[in-house]
């Protein structure tokens, strides 16, 4: 009689699983193919995959043989070719159930154009389409053809390249960048000219030979290799030009061809379920040099590590030389590890049963109260990755301690405020922070409390009666006086970064997140980039500037508890947020040029033509609340 909805649910499918235990073949199965809904078949009327594919046809219209498609369940490949028996132990060790469903995909089909006219930029532009899903790689190119989770996410190497290029050069580092400058800026009458002397050049630094291949029906201008034969491992491909204004085809998007390349000759290989296929991508059309990494999830995802590089000796730019040194020493070690990441794949393809080809982050262990846990992405659910945000649901594994469900927020050290969220979280007003980790690329990993049983603001129903609107309004109020009353301001008020849930008796639990703008007063300053085309802002906040309390009670008071119901806020004349009012529970004592308080009057409907009316004398529902008008310019 105590428990939730949620533990009455799980202990229905305890109980489902306990009578198939007891009658093997008669516990429902669950499906789901992509994001369709999630359905449960009986396994008592098929005997093997060849009948209940005929099933699962009907249901999802699933088309083409049964081999065109993958079964797996979390992060485990089920075998086609086993009995029903096997398959029905096999689900049950691994808890088929509602929330974690058996995941039916089909297997990528159709081939590319080589990679130098994928090169050509119309025929790649061509070929990717207007979102992510359809793109065949996520290289920017063009924007909406871009990965939510950067490559120094999905492989630790390139955050330590990143990493490492902050680091000192050493003299042979140095004297390498010297003359590997000096030699490009040369005039070659061809581009195998210069790929020849840079390969070579190349070779002797690297300490590896750095040479083209023909085994993946396209000859590289030069590779490096893992291993030899159909088992060898890419680990860096160059693309050369003659100059940068010599050809049709660009580089980068050639090279994005190659790896593409790359994975599609891995595709039936073992390695395939164990590893992403980290690459390096370097491209040296004529005297300039960048260098980007690639990892295949469900799809390729490139990213540039660099800017393009002049390989030009300046004598007089010191920054830049060093620039291009640290760089090279970056790849440098980065390739070594890489040879250890590749060895370490060659002994996980050996391990039983096979896992599904990798497409979430893999994060290192973590340490709570002195105890050791794994982590492991709940990749069984639809929603491991929260929207587009690097936000995760994981489960923390111990093997003497009970599970931990929780979500792991990756962000830029220099741009969260760990100190902001710790100060909320002991008050009761933030996710409590169980750890946190730190991982290449300037990364760090705060591990936080789930909180299953809150909203976002904006998506609790916007018709509460007005005592709990009153309540809901004034501890929103309380959560943000405390902030400040410490001294610290959070920047990002808007309603996507207030968690409530409804608590008996018209009471409010509210929590912050979000911390990456937050800090203490006098130090929290806003991003560079903000995103000024959909959010109205508080006057003075702007990019690099301090975020000051004012603000935060302009964003914090911008919501749909805080004027009537129906409508987005909008500004007085002198654009004072009239928002403000309810907030503070006093008026803003700004005012128009006449020095009377006004807004925009809706009486009896949304007009075409709002009126403006004196605050004292317009049309009010009698408790305060002033029907305003939804303007779209201050939304």
């Amino acid at each position: 009689t105590t428990a939730s909805n949620q533990e009455v649910q799980e202990l229905r499918e305890k109980l489902t699983i306990l009578q198939a235990s007891k009658a093997k073949g008669e516990a429902p199965i669950y499906f789901r193919y992509f994001d369709s809904e999630i359905i449960s078949l009986s396994s008592e009327s098929w005997e093997d995959f060849s009948q209940l594919y005929v099933r699962l046809k009907n249901v999802f219209g699933l088309k083409g043989p049964l081999l065109d498609y993958i079964f797996s369940i979390g992060d485990k490949l089920i075998d086609l070719s086993w009995s029903k028996s096997v398959f029905i132990d096999f689900i049950e060790k691994h808890r088929c159930s509602a929330n974690n469903p058996i995941i039916i995909s089909g297997k990528k089909k159709g081939s590319l154009p080589s990679p130098s006219k994928l090169g050509e930029p119309e025929e790649w532009y061509k070929r990717q389409k207007t979102n992510a899903v359809d793109a065949i790689c996520l290289n920017h190119c063009p924007p909406t053809a871009s990965s939510s989770i950067p490559v120094s996410l999905l492989c630790s190497i390139f955050g330590k390249f990143k990493d490492l290029c902050d680091e000192l050069s050493e003299s042979e580092d140095n004297l390498f960048a010297y003359d590997f400058c000096f030699k490009m800026a040369k005039f070659y009458k061809s581009e195998s000219d210069r790929q020849t002397e840079a390969n070579k050049m190349l070779s002797n630094y690297l300490k590896r030979p750095v040479q083209p291949i023909d085994e993946i029906k396209y000859r590289t201008d030069g590779t490096i290799c893992y291993g030899q034969g159909p088992d060898a491992y890419r680990e860096l491909n160059v693309e050369y030009k003659k100059y940068n204004c010599g050809s049709d085809a660009c580089p980068y998007l050639e090279n994005c061809g190659y790896f593409l390349a790359f994975c599609g000759e891995k595709e039936n290989h073992l390695a395939y379920h164990v590893t992403n296929f980290p690459c390096f991508l370097i491209a040296i059309p004529g005297p300039y040099f960048s260098v980007s990494g690639a990892v295949f999830t469900d799809k390729a995802i490139v990213d540039p590590l660099t800017p393009i590089f002049p390989l030009i000796w300046q004598k007089y730019d010191e920054t830049m030389m060093v620039s291009i040194a640290k760089t090279f020493r970056a790849l440098r070690i980065s390739l070594q590890l890489l040879d250890q990441y590749y060895a370490n794949v060659d002994e996980l393809i050996q391990d039983e049963p096979r896992t599904v080809h990798p497409v979430h982050p893999s994060f290192p262990e973590v340490i709570i109260d002195d105890k050791s846990y794994m982590v492991q992405i709940n990749s069984n659910s639809q929603d491991s990755q929260v929207s587009t945000n690097l936000l995760w649901e994981v489960t923390l594994l111990n093997e003497q301690e009970p599970h931990i469900t929780a979500y792991v927020k990756a962000v830029q050290k220099h741009r969260y405020s760990l100190d902001t969220h710790k100060l909320l979280a002991e008050a009761g007003y933030a996710p409590k922070v169980f750890t946190t980790s730190v991982i290449p690329g300037n990364w760090i990993l705060v591990y936080m409390e789930c909180l299953n049983n809150h909203s976002i603001l904006n998506h609790i129903p916007s018709k509460l009666d007005d005592q709990k609107r009153s309540s809901l309004r004034k501890k929103i109020k309380e959560v943000v006086e405390y902030l400040h009353n410490l001294g610290y301001v959070h920047g990002d008020l808007r309603e996507g970064n207030i968690l409530v849930r409804q608590l008996e008796d018209n009471e409010f639990d509210v929590k912050l997140i979000d911390f990456e703008w937050s800090g203490k007063v006098g130090s929290a300053c806003y991003s560079p980039f903000m995103n000024r085309k959909t959010i109205q802002w508080p006057d003075g906040a702007e990019d690099w500037k301090l975020v000051t309390k004012n603000h935060d009670l302009f964003m914090s008071g911008s919501n749909k508890f805080s004027v009537e119901e129906r409508y987005s806020p909008i500004m007085a004349v002198n654009q004072t947020p009239i928002i403000e009012s309810f907030i503070m529970e006093d008026f803003p004592e700004s005012a128009d040029e006449t020095g009377q308080r006004r807004v925009l009057v809706n009486k009896g409907g949304r007009p075409k033509d709002p009126v403006w009316e004196d605050f004292n004398t317009g049309e009010s529902d009698g408790k305060g609340h002033y029907d305003i008008s939804h303007n779209n310019d201050y939304r």
